[in-house]
């Protein structure tokens, strides 16, 4: 009995010595090198902290961690994901509009994330972080998905009965994805070309107000169909110019429909 209580005291003595060994060590070091010692060992363990939270926050962050590279050529995009492309399609959405959208946003990835970035923030957690929540094959953000889910497409037209649980729908899934963002993109174009009735509107037209949709979001978008259709000189929506945004929309469009034609 005597020998199993004077155990934990042993070892807890032997830590007592190497502890102070260290700390006899670490008084050798220089101040100024003892200071950016401790810089660095902070700065690892926030980091860690930092990413676990994000993790938590995001867990689609987690697929960073998966080797291998799953972005494809606009030929391999179009021969995995095409039936999907025309499945989802819509009056206003086209197959080769979900096809380009799918290449300029992800080239392809179903499991693709956003970019991270510094701020400048009081929270500390805040300070380097992804961009934003979008993710999958759309690079659909939480918003959106929070509007799509409750609809679904069938027979090329957005409904909201007849969906079979679409609110277990993943962005990570590529037919879910594609569903989603259809449905997203065909229900804002309708709504903001409602209050232009009047007005004769180009397949092209309705195709370059989706895809402004899809980077801007509503507000942008309504604005600029109420302009005719037209950007205003260097727009930009978050980091990105919209007119080459557009630019490379139409360009990938062009490049599937010769894919489409080549059946």
């Amino acid at each position: 009995m005597g020998q199993e209580s004077s155990a934990p005291v042993g070892r807890l003595d032997r830590w007592c010595k190497r502890a102070a060994r260290a700390l006899a060590k670490s008084k050798a070091i220089p101040p100024a090198m003892r200071v950016v010692l401790i810089c660095i060992a902070v700065l690892a363990v926030f980091s860690v902290t930092n990413l676990v939270y994000q993790i938590l926050h995001k867990p689609a962050e987690v697929f960073a961690l998966i080797p291998g590279e799953s972005n494809k050529a606009p030929i391999e995009t179009w021969r995995q994901y095409a039936p999907l492309f025309r499945e989802y399609s819509t009056i206003s959405i086209s197959p080769e509009l979900l096809a380009a959208l799918a290449q300029v946003e992800s080239a392809g990835n179903p499991i693709a994330r956003t970019y991270w970035r510094w701020s400048l923030t009081s929270d500390p957690f805040a300070a380097y972080r992804p961009a934003s929540s979008a993710v999958g094959l759309y690079q659909m953000t939480d918003a959106a998905l929070s509007e799509a889910e409750r609809y679904c497409i069938l027979h090329h037209t957005v409904v909201e009965t007849g969906c079979s649980a679409t609110l277990l729908h993943s962005r990570f899934v590529p037919r879910h994805a594609t569903e989603l963002t259809a449905v997203f993109l065909d229900r804002n174009v309708t709504a903001i070309l409602g209050h232009h009735r009047k007005t004769k509107i180009g397949h092209r037209q309705r195709e370059e107000l989706a895809a402004v949709v899809h980077l801007c979001g509503t507000g942008p978008a309504t604005a600029f169909a109420r302009r005719g259709f037209h950007l205003t000189p260097r727009e930009h929506c978050g980091d990105h110019d919209v007119a080459a945004y557009l630019a490379q929309i139409n360009m990938m469009k062009r490049r599937f429909l010769r894919l489409a034609a080549e059946r």
